[in-house]
């Protein structure tokens, strides 16, 4: 059950205006008062009954407007979410950001129901009763379609084989992030050019492939969460080379990872 849910938490503690990113995808519930969140630039004010999606690329802000801030937040893991609702719209929301996305979805109508099944999800993440992972996932994908029915043009996949192909990209750089693995690579193994690729990778996902590599993201919550060294960091974030890793990290943040390392 908890390689879904990587992490599951009800919070009503004061929250200090914050900024940061993480490898997995994360999804807030903003139960009472109210939230300004800054999303890859964007800005949102989410109040009771807003739902919020980020996906593991994005860096995110938020600032507290109001008080109680009541919130659930989860963290989820893409690879499960593949596993749990396979061939289903439900999981673009934590990958595509095609134009016109909106992160925050207003459930409105629905917010008492939103509010059961979050309040539902949090005693089955935290028990060990028989099926959890399944009663988990059905709560799970019942907040999704929730969320759907609310905004569904954040959930859009087209149905052809070439959405169908970037997905099983998406799929497969999920799986092999760790390891050595250029746009090249992933182009011959979907049998396409890298051109082709990269151009239908972005119109579909809103990064390139090279962005969507995870390698980077996890690097710096390696670097924030872990004393390990940086050739160390290099290794486990799927880096040959940790001349490499230097130069790809400073190009990507603007400073070298143990710069950015003194200042997290």
């Amino acid at each position: 059950m908890r390689s879904l849910l990587l992490d599951l938490q009800h919070s009503l503690a004061q929250a200090p205006e914050h900024q940061h990113v993480h490898l997995s995808c994360e999804m807030v519930y903003v139960r009472r008062g109210r939230a300004r969140f800054t999303i890859a630039g964007a800005d949102y004010t989410a109040g009771p009954g807003c739902l919020v999606f980020i996906s593991s690329l994005e860096e995110h802000q938020v600032r507290v407007l109001a008080e109680p801030y009541e919130r659930y937040f989860a963290i989820l893991s893409l690879p499960e979410l593949s596993r749990a609702f396979p061939h289903s719209p439900l999981t673009a929301v934590f990958r595509n950001r095609p134009q016109g996305f909106v992160h925050c979805v207003a459930l409105r109508k629905d917010k008492p129901e939103a509010d059961a099944l979050f309040a539902r999800l949090c005693a089955e993440y935290a028990g060990d009763l028989p099926c959890a992972r399944q009663m988990v996932e059905s709560l799970l994908g019942q907040l999704l379609v929730l969320a759907y029915r609310a905004c569904p043009g954040d959930f859009a996949v087209s149905p052809t084989p070439a959405a169908k192909r970037i997905l099983d990209a998406q799929q497969y750089m999920e799986a092999h992030f760790t390891e050595p693995l250029s746009v090249a690579d992933l182009a011959a193994h979907l049998y396409v050019s890298p051109c082709h690729l990269a151009h239908s990778f972005r119109a579909q996902v809103g990064y390139s492939p090279k962005q969507y590599l995870l390698r980077l993201s996890y690097a710096k919550e390696l670097l924030e969460t872990t004393d390990d060294s940086i050739a160390s960091i290099a290794v486990q974030s799927g880096f040959s080379d940790v001349n490499n890793f230097i130069r790809a990290f400073r190009q990507c943040y603007g400073v070298p990872p143990g710069q950015w390392r003194r200042k997290a």
